[in-house]
């Protein structure tokens, strides 16, 4: 039938049943992407909920907060002690290379009754990071090392480390009692000097009656 032949009234139930059609197919191509997004986000919400009820809050303790309060001061306490002990020991430190207290403990080694065969700088291995090993999640630190409690000393000292200090290395001759004397004379230079290593063995020549026998000694000296 064509649309010629309906009559006026046909004519707007066609017309009204197209609009609704038309009307129709648009929401469904509108909305129903909408309502299929509505219905994830609803599915979330849902997993979300039961996730946060099989959660196990811990509660606030109600015993013992005095205690740790307690122990908090007590720990900022001994850390600050501890920073101002750094910062005393840190002003005892010479100025890197100083020749001054070079000088010094030469001097000190003259007037000891030492004499001294070799005087130079030890340098020791520069301490690296270890690399990290193949497929581990840590991060590549970079900067100072802290070598641990079990290392030497010369190894705690050397560059990269965070106790890096300079280090002197002298051999000497002289008797026990020059040797002690030296040694007590390092606490009374203007600087901090630590001997960190020494080693003593008796000179070959043997000493000549009446006389101390005279020692050979290699130390090393953190400046």
């Amino acid at each position: 039938m064509k649309l010629n032949q309906l009559n006026k009234r046909e004519r707007l139930l066609a017309a009204a049943v197209m609009v609704v059609i038309i009307l129709g197919g648009y929401g469904l191509l509108r909305f129903d992407p909408r309502f299929d997004q509505i219905q994830r986000l609803e599915q979330q919400k849902e997993a979300t909920l039961m996730r946060l009820g099989n959660m196990d809050i811990p509660t606030e303790p109600t015993e013992g907060v005095e205690e740790i309060k307690q122990a908090l001061d007590d720990q900022e306490k001994a850390l600050m002690a501890v920073r101002d002990s750094a910062e005393q020991i840190e002003a005892q430190l010479a100025p890197v290379d100083s020749q001054e207290l070079k000088v010094r403990i030469s001097e000190l080694a003259r007037d000891s009754g030492i004499r001294i065969r070799v005087n130079e700088a030890l340098n020791p291995q520069p301490l690296k990071v270890p690399p990290a090993k193949r497929g581990s999640k840590n991060k590549i630190s970079y900067g100072e090392i802290i070598p641990p409690p079990t290392a030497g000393w010369i190894t705690q000292l050397s560059p990269g480390s965070m106790f890096q200090r300079p280090l002197q290395r002298l051999e000497v001759d002289g008797s026990y009692l020059a040797l002690r004397r030296f040694i007590h004379g390092l606490d009374e230079l203007p600087y901090l000097v630590t001997v960190v290593r020494i080693n003593v063995d008796k000179l070959d020549i043997a000493p000549l009656r009446g006389n101390s026998q005279l020692l050979k000694t290699e130390m090393v000296l953190a400046l």
